[in-house]
Order: structure tokens, then C-alpha cells, then sequence
């Protein structure tokens, strides 16, 4: 498995479940465009759970996340499902 890129952090055990079962590496979360990213519901912030959607290259991932120690510490990352990826493009405007 690639390392965490600078500013990430995961368990290694977590990330290869991730890739099998989502076919998505968390490595990709490099690439993760927050700038245009919306939070979804769900996102539990007393557990500081983040769920957010948004672009890597131009397809529209769910990443899941918390903060930690200063570093993103990823939770799980997959493809957006198709109504998730209906209500981005309209929040958006695309």
C-alpha cells in the first residue's frame, strides 16, 4: 500500500478493506478537491466524524474522515453513489 500523502494519516488494514471492497485507494486523497467539496448528512460532529462530497480528477467521490493531531485521518473513501452525484451536480450547478 502507498504511504499517506503529507497531511494524511490511515490504518494500513482499513485501506486495503477500502480498496477491495470500494476499489478505491486512499492514497487518492491527495488528489480530493476540497475546495469544491459539499458536506454530506451524516457527518456526525460529536464524534468529529466528517462526511463530505466532492471531485478527485473529474469523478465524485465520498471521503469520510476526522482531525487528528493536525492530519486528516481517513475513514473511507468510494465513488459517489448516483444520487449523490445527482445532488452535487445540481448543488453545483453543473
Amino acid at each position: 500500500m502507498p504511504n499517506p500523502p503529507p497531511g494524511f494519516e490511515w490504518d494500513e488494514a482499513k485501506a486495503r478493506w477500502n480498496l477491495r471492497v470500494h476499489g478505491v485507494s486512499f492514497a487518492a486523497v491527495d488528489d480530493f478537491d476540497f475546495a469544491t467539496a459539499l458536506e454530506l448528512e451524516g457527518s456526525d460532529h460529536e464524534t468529529e466524524e466528517e462526511r463530505i462530497l466532492g471531485k478527485i480528477k473529474r469523478k465524485i467521490y465520498v471521503f469520510v474522515f476526522t482531525r487528528r493531531a493536525g492530519k486528516l485521518r481517513v475513514i473511507s473513501l468510494r465513488n459517489a453513489t448516483a444520487q449523490e452525484r445527482r445532488f452535487y451536480i445540481e448543488a453545483k450547478g453543473y
